[in-house]
Protein backbone atom coordinates (compact mmCIF):
# COMPACT_ATOMS: atom_id res chain seq x y z
CA UNK A 1 0.00 0.00 0.00
CA UNK A 2 1.45 3.37 -1.06
CA UNK A 3 0.55 6.51 0.91
CA UNK A 4 1.31 10.15 0.18
CA UNK A 5 1.38 10.96 3.92
CA UNK A 6 1.32 9.00 7.16
CA UNK A 7 -2.29 10.11 7.63
CA UNK A 8 -3.36 8.08 4.60
CA UNK A 9 -2.21 4.93 6.39
CA UNK A 10 -4.65 5.32 9.30
CA UNK A 11 -7.26 2.57 9.50
CA UNK A 12 -7.72 -0.74 7.66
CA UNK A 13 -6.46 -2.64 10.70
CA UNK A 14 -6.35 -6.45 10.71
CA UNK A 15 -8.99 -8.71 12.23
CA UNK A 16 -7.26 -11.70 13.85
CA UNK A 17 -8.95 -14.82 15.21
CA UNK A 18 -8.11 -16.18 18.66
CA UNK A 19 -6.98 -19.80 18.58
CA UNK A 20 -5.87 -20.79 22.08
CA UNK A 21 -8.07 -18.85 24.51
CA UNK A 22 -11.37 -20.18 23.16
CA UNK A 23 -13.02 -23.61 23.38
CA UNK A 24 -14.43 -25.56 20.41
CA UNK A 25 -17.94 -24.91 21.75
CA UNK A 26 -17.42 -21.13 21.79
CA UNK A 27 -18.21 -18.63 19.10
CA UNK A 28 -15.18 -17.52 17.12
CA UNK A 29 -13.53 -14.48 18.70
CA UNK A 30 -11.87 -11.98 16.37
CA UNK A 31 -9.66 -9.16 17.64
CA UNK A 32 -9.51 -5.94 15.61
CA UNK A 33 -5.97 -4.74 16.23
CA UNK A 34 -6.27 -0.96 16.28
CA UNK A 35 -2.74 -0.81 17.67
CA UNK A 36 -1.50 -1.60 14.15
CA UNK A 37 -2.24 1.84 12.77
CA UNK A 38 -0.08 4.99 12.79
CA UNK A 39 -0.06 6.40 16.30
CA UNK A 40 -0.54 2.93 17.73
CA UNK A 41 -4.15 3.13 18.88
CA UNK A 42 -7.81 3.43 17.97
CA UNK A 43 -7.57 7.15 18.77
CA UNK A 44 -5.89 7.85 15.43
CA UNK A 45 -9.28 7.58 13.71
CA UNK A 46 -11.18 10.18 15.77
CA UNK A 47 -8.13 12.44 16.07
CA UNK A 48 -7.88 12.65 12.29
CA UNK A 49 -11.64 13.02 11.89
CA UNK A 50 -11.91 15.86 14.40
CA UNK A 51 -8.89 17.74 13.03
CA UNK A 52 -9.97 17.46 9.40
CA UNK A 53 -13.47 18.66 10.32
CA UNK A 54 -12.04 21.59 12.28
CA UNK A 55 -9.82 22.59 9.35
CA UNK A 56 -12.78 22.43 6.97
CA UNK A 57 -14.96 24.57 9.25
CA UNK A 58 -12.23 27.08 10.07
CA UNK A 59 -12.29 26.25 13.79
CA UNK A 60 -8.61 25.35 13.33
CA UNK A 61 -6.18 27.01 10.96
CA UNK A 62 -2.73 25.98 9.79
CA UNK A 63 -1.11 28.51 12.15
CA UNK A 64 -3.32 27.53 15.11
CA UNK A 65 -2.71 25.23 18.07
CA UNK A 66 -4.46 21.98 18.96
CA UNK A 67 -5.10 21.77 22.72
CA UNK A 68 -6.60 18.65 24.31
CA UNK A 69 -6.75 16.68 27.55
CA UNK A 70 -5.99 12.97 27.33
CA UNK A 71 -4.69 10.05 29.35
CA UNK A 72 -2.28 9.30 26.53
CA UNK A 73 -3.48 7.69 23.31
CA UNK A 74 -5.43 10.60 21.84
CA UNK A 75 -2.54 12.88 22.72
CA UNK A 76 -0.15 10.66 20.78
CA UNK A 77 -2.51 10.61 17.80
CA UNK A 78 -2.97 14.39 17.83
CA UNK A 79 0.79 14.91 18.19
CA UNK A 80 1.43 12.67 15.19
CA UNK A 81 -1.22 14.45 13.11
CA UNK A 82 0.07 17.86 14.17
CA UNK A 83 3.56 16.83 13.08
CA UNK A 84 2.32 15.68 9.68
CA UNK A 85 0.31 18.88 9.14
CA UNK A 86 2.79 21.32 10.68
CA UNK A 87 0.34 22.41 13.40
CA UNK A 88 1.34 23.06 17.02
CA UNK A 89 -0.07 20.69 19.66
CA UNK A 90 -0.35 21.00 23.46
CA UNK A 91 -1.56 17.98 25.44
CA UNK A 92 -2.76 17.98 29.06
CA UNK A 93 -1.63 14.74 30.74
CA UNK A 94 -1.67 13.64 34.39
CA UNK A 95 0.44 11.54 36.79
CA UNK A 96 -1.30 8.33 35.66
CA UNK A 97 -0.32 8.83 32.02
CA UNK A 98 2.19 6.08 31.17
CA UNK A 99 5.68 7.54 30.91
CA UNK A 100 6.22 6.07 27.41
CA UNK A 101 3.07 7.86 26.24
CA UNK A 102 4.29 11.22 27.52
CA UNK A 103 7.66 10.69 25.85
CA UNK A 104 5.99 9.71 22.59
CA UNK A 105 3.90 12.88 22.59
CA UNK A 106 7.09 14.91 23.02
CA UNK A 107 8.93 12.89 20.36
CA UNK A 108 6.36 14.01 17.78
CA UNK A 109 7.19 17.62 18.65
CA UNK A 110 4.09 18.32 20.74
CA UNK A 111 4.13 19.82 24.24
CA UNK A 112 2.89 17.58 27.07
CA UNK A 113 1.67 19.62 30.05
CA UNK A 114 1.36 17.77 33.37
CA UNK A 115 -1.81 18.49 35.37
CA UNK A 116 -1.21 17.27 38.92
CA UNK A 117 -4.46 18.42 40.51
CA UNK A 118 -7.11 15.75 41.12
CA UNK A 119 -10.81 16.12 41.88
CA UNK A 120 -12.63 15.15 45.08
CA UNK A 121 -12.69 11.52 43.93
CA UNK A 122 -8.94 11.42 43.38
CA UNK A 123 -9.35 11.43 39.59
CA UNK A 124 -7.51 13.65 37.12
CA UNK A 125 -9.80 13.65 34.10
CA UNK A 126 -11.97 16.67 34.93
CA UNK A 127 -9.02 18.84 36.06
CA UNK A 128 -7.25 17.92 32.80
CA UNK A 129 -10.26 18.97 30.77
CA UNK A 130 -10.59 22.22 32.67
CA UNK A 131 -6.88 22.93 32.14
CA UNK A 132 -7.28 22.38 28.40
CA UNK A 133 -10.27 24.73 28.33
CA UNK A 134 -8.28 27.38 30.19
CA UNK A 135 -5.36 27.11 27.76
CA UNK A 136 -7.80 27.19 24.87
CA UNK A 137 -9.12 30.56 26.07
CA UNK A 138 -5.67 32.11 26.39
CA UNK A 139 -3.76 30.78 23.36
CA UNK A 140 -4.53 32.63 20.13
CA UNK A 141 -5.87 30.33 17.43
CA UNK A 142 -6.36 27.43 19.83
CA UNK A 143 -8.72 24.61 18.94
CA UNK A 144 -9.92 22.26 21.72
CA UNK A 145 -11.47 19.14 20.13
CA UNK A 146 -13.23 18.03 23.35
CA UNK A 147 -13.22 14.38 22.34
CA UNK A 148 -15.97 13.50 24.85
CA UNK A 149 -18.63 15.62 23.20
CA UNK A 150 -17.69 16.00 19.55
CA UNK A 151 -19.84 14.40 16.81
CA UNK A 152 -16.81 14.06 14.56
CA UNK A 153 -15.42 11.53 17.05
CA UNK A 154 -18.08 8.81 16.62
CA UNK A 155 -18.40 9.64 12.92
CA UNK A 156 -14.75 8.65 12.44
CA UNK A 157 -15.40 5.10 13.66
CA UNK A 158 -17.88 4.22 10.93
CA UNK A 159 -15.01 3.07 8.74
CA UNK A 160 -13.93 0.59 11.42
CA UNK A 161 -17.45 -0.85 11.51
CA UNK A 162 -17.44 -1.17 7.73
CA UNK A 163 -14.06 -2.92 7.83
CA UNK A 164 -15.38 -5.45 10.38
CA UNK A 165 -18.46 -6.27 8.32
CA UNK A 166 -16.44 -6.56 5.11
CA UNK A 167 -13.78 -8.78 6.70
CA UNK A 168 -16.42 -11.21 8.01
CA UNK A 169 -18.54 -11.05 4.84
CA UNK A 170 -21.38 -9.60 6.90
CA UNK A 171 -21.43 -12.54 9.33
CA UNK A 172 -20.91 -10.68 12.60
CA UNK A 173 -23.04 -11.53 15.64
CA UNK A 174 -21.55 -9.33 18.36
CA UNK A 175 -19.09 -6.45 18.63
CA UNK A 176 -17.44 -5.58 21.94
CA UNK A 177 -16.16 -2.02 22.46
CA UNK A 178 -14.42 -0.46 25.44
CA UNK A 179 -15.72 2.84 26.77
CA UNK A 180 -13.75 6.05 27.14
CA UNK A 181 -14.97 9.02 25.15
CA UNK A 182 -17.63 6.57 23.85
CA UNK A 183 -16.87 7.68 20.29
CA UNK A 184 -15.90 4.17 19.19
CA UNK A 185 -18.90 2.57 20.92
CA UNK A 186 -21.41 5.03 19.48
CA UNK A 187 -19.86 5.33 16.03
CA UNK A 188 -19.59 1.59 15.41
CA UNK A 189 -22.97 0.99 17.04
CA UNK A 190 -24.85 3.48 14.90
CA UNK A 191 -23.40 2.10 11.67
CA UNK A 192 -24.01 -1.53 12.67
CA UNK A 193 -27.62 -0.73 13.56
CA UNK A 194 -28.20 0.18 9.91
CA UNK A 195 -26.48 -2.76 8.23
CA UNK A 196 -26.78 -5.55 10.83
CA UNK A 197 -29.59 -4.65 13.27
CA UNK A 198 -29.45 -8.14 14.81
CA UNK A 199 -25.77 -7.75 15.80
CA UNK A 200 -25.26 -7.37 19.55
CA UNK A 201 -23.42 -4.19 20.53
CA UNK A 202 -21.64 -4.78 23.82
CA UNK A 203 -20.08 -2.05 25.96
CA UNK A 204 -17.22 -2.64 28.40
CA UNK A 205 -16.66 -0.23 31.24
CA UNK A 206 -14.08 -0.40 34.01
CA UNK A 207 -15.13 -0.97 37.60
CA UNK A 208 -14.89 2.48 39.15
CA UNK A 209 -15.82 4.27 35.92
CA UNK A 210 -19.01 6.29 35.49
CA UNK A 211 -19.00 6.34 31.68
CA UNK A 212 -22.20 4.36 31.16
CA UNK A 213 -23.89 4.10 34.52
CA UNK A 214 -21.52 2.84 37.19
CA UNK A 215 -20.52 4.52 40.45
CA UNK A 216 -17.16 6.27 40.62
CA UNK A 217 -14.35 4.39 42.27
CA UNK A 218 -10.64 3.72 42.00
CA UNK A 219 -9.15 1.55 39.28
CA UNK A 220 -5.78 0.99 37.66
CA UNK A 221 -6.90 0.65 34.04
CA UNK A 222 -5.68 3.56 31.92
CA UNK A 223 -7.72 4.58 28.90
CA UNK A 224 -10.86 2.67 29.85
CA UNK A 225 -13.89 4.44 31.30
CA UNK A 226 -14.51 7.99 32.36
CA UNK A 227 -15.23 10.10 35.44
CA UNK A 228 -18.47 11.25 33.79
CA UNK A 229 -20.86 10.24 31.04
CA UNK A 230 -19.52 11.62 27.75
CA UNK A 231 -21.86 13.54 25.51
CA UNK A 232 -20.93 11.08 22.75
CA UNK A 233 -22.65 8.21 24.57
CA UNK A 234 -25.80 7.00 22.84
CA UNK A 235 -27.57 4.32 24.96
CA UNK A 236 -29.69 3.35 21.95
CA UNK A 237 -26.62 1.78 20.33
CA UNK A 238 -25.91 -0.60 23.23
CA UNK A 239 -27.56 -3.99 23.83
CA UNK A 240 -25.45 -5.18 26.76
CA UNK A 241 -22.85 -3.70 29.09
CA UNK A 242 -20.25 -5.28 31.34
CA UNK A 243 -17.99 -4.02 34.08
CA UNK A 244 -14.47 -5.38 33.90
CA UNK A 245 -12.05 -5.24 36.80
CA UNK A 246 -8.32 -4.60 36.70
CA UNK A 247 -7.39 -8.22 37.42
CA UNK A 248 -9.60 -9.62 34.66
CA UNK A 249 -8.29 -7.14 32.09
CA UNK A 250 -4.62 -7.50 33.01
CA UNK A 251 -4.78 -11.29 33.30
CA UNK A 252 -6.32 -11.47 29.84
CA UNK A 253 -3.58 -9.20 28.47
CA UNK A 254 -0.84 -11.46 29.75
CA UNK A 255 -2.53 -14.61 28.45
CA UNK A 256 -3.03 -13.00 25.04
CA UNK A 257 0.69 -12.26 24.94
CA UNK A 258 1.80 -15.74 26.04
CA UNK A 259 -0.79 -17.75 24.09
CA UNK A 260 -1.83 -15.72 21.05
CA UNK A 261 1.21 -13.55 20.31
CA UNK A 262 -0.78 -10.35 20.92
CA UNK A 263 0.81 -7.72 23.18
CA UNK A 264 -2.11 -5.45 24.07
CA UNK A 265 -3.07 -2.72 26.52
CA UNK A 266 -5.47 -2.92 29.45
CA UNK A 267 -8.58 -1.70 27.66
CA UNK A 268 -7.90 -4.29 24.96
CA UNK A 269 -7.64 -6.98 27.62
CA UNK A 270 -10.99 -5.87 29.03
CA UNK A 271 -12.64 -6.00 25.60
CA UNK A 272 -11.26 -9.47 24.89
CA UNK A 273 -12.29 -10.77 28.34
CA UNK A 274 -15.86 -9.67 27.71
CA UNK A 275 -15.77 -11.01 24.14
CA UNK A 276 -14.77 -14.41 25.52
CA UNK A 277 -17.76 -14.30 27.87
CA UNK A 278 -20.11 -13.42 25.02
CA UNK A 279 -18.58 -16.13 22.81
CA UNK A 280 -19.09 -18.70 25.54
CA UNK A 281 -22.78 -17.77 25.71
CA UNK A 282 -23.47 -17.54 21.96
CA UNK A 283 -21.70 -20.79 21.11
CA UNK A 284 -20.42 -22.25 17.86
CA UNK A 285 -21.25 -20.90 14.42
CA UNK A 286 -21.21 -17.28 15.63
CA UNK A 287 -18.63 -14.52 15.30
CA UNK A 288 -17.74 -12.13 18.12
CA UNK A 289 -15.44 -9.16 17.51
CA UNK A 290 -13.42 -7.41 20.22
CA UNK A 291 -12.06 -4.02 19.21
CA UNK A 292 -8.59 -3.75 20.80
CA UNK A 293 -7.84 -0.04 21.31
CA UNK A 294 -4.09 -0.16 21.83
CA UNK A 295 -0.96 -2.25 22.19
CA UNK A 296 0.94 -3.29 25.28
CA UNK A 297 4.33 -1.74 24.59
CA UNK A 298 3.39 1.32 26.68
CA UNK A 299 2.52 -0.89 29.66
CA UNK A 300 5.57 -3.11 30.02
CA UNK A 301 6.41 -1.45 33.36
CA UNK A 302 2.88 -1.97 34.71
CA UNK A 303 0.55 -4.64 33.29
CA UNK A 304 3.43 -6.90 32.22
CA UNK A 305 5.63 -6.33 35.29
CA UNK A 306 5.29 -8.96 38.03
CA UNK A 307 6.50 -6.63 40.77
CA UNK A 308 3.95 -3.94 39.82
CA UNK A 309 1.17 -6.55 39.84
CA UNK A 310 2.20 -7.76 43.32
CA UNK A 311 2.55 -4.22 44.65
CA UNK A 312 -1.08 -3.58 43.69
CA UNK A 313 -2.31 -6.82 45.29
CA UNK A 314 -3.73 -8.18 42.05
CA UNK A 315 -4.40 -11.88 41.58
CA UNK A 316 -4.43 -12.67 37.88
CA UNK A 317 -5.50 -15.75 35.97
CA UNK A 318 -2.16 -17.26 34.96
CA UNK A 319 -3.51 -20.11 32.82
CA UNK A 320 -6.24 -20.41 30.23
CA UNK A 321 -8.10 -22.77 32.58
CA UNK A 322 -8.08 -20.15 35.34
CA UNK A 323 -9.33 -17.55 32.88
CA UNK A 324 -12.20 -19.86 31.88
CA UNK A 325 -13.13 -20.22 35.56
CA UNK A 326 -13.46 -16.45 35.88
CA UNK A 327 -15.66 -16.35 32.79
CA UNK A 328 -18.07 -18.97 34.13
CA UNK A 329 -20.29 -16.65 36.17
CA UNK A 330 -19.56 -13.41 34.35
CA UNK A 331 -22.67 -11.57 33.17
CA UNK A 332 -23.83 -8.10 32.05
CA UNK A 333 -24.84 -5.53 34.62
CA UNK A 334 -28.56 -4.63 34.91
CA UNK A 335 -29.95 -2.72 31.96
CA UNK A 336 -31.57 -0.08 34.15
CA UNK A 337 -28.08 1.05 35.16
CA UNK A 338 -27.15 1.78 31.54
CA UNK A 339 -27.72 5.50 31.75
CA UNK A 340 -25.77 8.74 32.07
CA UNK A 341 -24.46 9.35 35.56
CA UNK A 342 -23.31 12.95 35.31
CA UNK A 343 -21.61 15.29 32.88
CA UNK A 344 -18.39 17.01 33.80
CA UNK A 345 -18.69 20.54 35.14
CA UNK A 346 -17.61 23.34 32.85
CA UNK A 347 -14.66 25.45 33.83
CA UNK A 348 -15.54 28.71 35.54
CA UNK A 349 -15.54 31.64 33.18
CA UNK A 350 -12.57 34.00 33.62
Amino acid sequence: MRCDTILDAIGNTPLVRLNRLTEPTDAAVWVKLECLTPGGSVKARPALGMIRAALRSGALTADGTIVEATSGNLGIALAMIGSALGIRVQIMIDPRTPAPSARTIAAYGATPILVEESDEHGKYQIPRIQAAEAVGRTVAGAYVPNQWDNPDNPAAHREAASEIVDDLDGDVDAIVCATSSCGQLTGIGRWIRRVRPDCLMVAVDGRGSAAIGGPLGQHLLVGLGSAFTPGNFDPATVDEAYWCGDAEAFGTCRLLASNEGMLLGGSSGAAVFVALAVARRLGRHHNVVAVAPDGGDRYLDTIYDDTWIRDHDLTLASTVAQLRERLADYSPFPGDQLKPWRHYPASPEP
